[in-house]
């Protein structure tokens, strides 16, 4: 029975219709569109604004940090330069000092030398035996000190009986070569004048010591000529006995003043010579060698 009533139902089921489904209609929908919201125009110009802002902040800057280091280079330059120029100051003003020194000292040993020569001409003479031994340096200006002193006693009127003239007792032979080639005329008087008369003795040394190494031998020839240097160096008899005391005397007072020189000298002039109206003093020159030398430096 139950199979019949399963059959029965089955039938029943497949006698049914299907009933279609009533379609739904469908609610009309609208386009949607996409909208890309942008920002307002000004919040772009205030970044760009910020951008530039920056760029102008570095530039800035960088030309600050720029002028910094070209005014830090320029106060280094102007600090080296005011150093240089310091350091120049003070090295001339101790060159000055130590020129002025020496020279005073010149003007004192002149002044024991001639105690008749003027404070001004003492110091004029040591001024010019400085000047020259500047312009040739080869010629130390105590060396020449020591040859006016034993030459002439640093009389400029001196006159040898070998007829050697003026402060450093240049003979006229040697004399007319020495000062035409120093672009000065010459004449008789020539010799006695104080600033030619030392040129040419300075430049007659410097000639001298360009030829020998031996300062003995410059002076040789500076008192006798080249051909007493000659005898000097071989030590023969034919030496003149006047370049045979010469020599060793010039050397050593040369030796003493640079002694008394370098341990330091008192460079006040003596009493006496203050007044340049003092008692001894006689106006004009005296003639004949203040040692009573007879030779000179020979052509």
């Amino acid at each position: 029975m139950i199979r019949n009533e399963q059959a029965s139902r089955s039938n029943d089921v497949g006698e049914r219709r299907l009933r279609p489904v009533p379609a739904r209609p469908r609610e009309h929908q609208e386009p949607r569109a996409i909208v890309i919201r942008q920002g307002s125009g000004w919040q772009s110009l205030a970044v760009f604004l910020l951008c530039l802002l920056l760029l102008t902040v570095v530039l800035l800057g960088h030309q600050a940090v720029k002028r910094l280091e070209s005014q830090n280079q320029e106060r280094a330059a102007a600090m080296a330069r005011a150093t240089r120029k310091i350091q120049q100051l003070e090295a001339s003003l101790g060159f000055d000092s130590a020129r002025r020194q020496l020279l005073l000292g010149m003007r004192n040993q002149i002044l024991k030398t001639n105690p008749r020569v003027s404070l001004a001409d003492a110091y004029r003479y040591a001024e010019l035996a400085l000047e020259a031994s500047e312009k040739y340096p080869a010629v130390d200006p105590l060396l020449l000190l020591a040859i006016g002193i034993v030459e002439s006693g640093f009389n400029p009127q001196a006159k040898s009986p070998a007829d050697a003239r003026g402060l450093y007792q240049i003979w006229p032979s040697t004399g007319r070569i020495l000062v035409r080639a120093l672009g000065w005329d010459y004449d008789d008087a020539t010799l006695y004048d104080p600033e030619i008369n030392t040129q040419a003795a300075a430049f007659y040394l410097d000639v001298l010591f360009a030829t020998y190494d031996d300062p003995q031998l410059v002076l040789a020839e500076y008192n006798g000529g080249p051909l007493n240097a000659g005898y000097f160096r071989a030590s023969v008899r034919a030496l003149a006995p006047e370049t045979r005391r010469y020599v060793p005397r010039v050397l050593e007072l040369y030796g003493r003043l640079k002694e008394e020189f370098e341990s330091g000298i008192d460079v006040r002039a003596e009493p006496s010579h203050r007044d340049a109206g003092r008692q001894g003093k006689k106006l004009g020159s005296s003639t004949g060698a203040g040692n009573g030398k007879a030779a000179g430096p020979s052509g």
